[in-house]
């Protein structure tokens, strides 16, 4: 069980790298030809986001990994849970429901972590 869910924790930190880096990286025009936010809206909630979600990709391997602090992986999971809930609703009310089977797939990923790697502090 532990293998599958190392596997699990290396899906869930190669998926949001590339979201991540992109919500950092990219500039305010792109973010608005995206549809990400719109003309005259900030691009500081994005750009926090970015940041969040790369800081999960180190939170969801580093602290079990090393030993250091290893309940920050489950809150880790379920920061990522929130992330991919808080997603759900919004492509839903942007009628982007291509992307819910992907957000939905992420979201259980993240909550078996959550629940098997908080299990194993009892």
């Amino acid at each position: 069980m532990n293998t599958l869910l190392w596997v699990i924790q290396g899906l869930l930190a190669a998926f949001f790298i590339m979201p991540g880096v992109g919500k950092v990286n990219s500039s305010r025009q792109q973010h608005i030809d995206d549809g990400h936010i719109k003309p005259g809206n900030s691009i500081t909630p994005i750009r926090i986001l970015g940041i969040l979600e790369l800081l999960g990709c180190v939170g969801i391997i580093a602290p079990w990994l090393t030993g250091i602090a290893p309940i920050l992986t489950p809150i880790t999971a379920v920061g990522f849970c929130l992330m991919m809930a808080a997603g759900l609703v919004t492509h839903t009310q942007k009628k982007e429901y291509k992307m819910l089977p992907m957000l939905i797939v992420v979201l259980a990923m993240a909550a078996v972590i959550a629940y098997y790697r908080f299990k194993s502090f009892q």
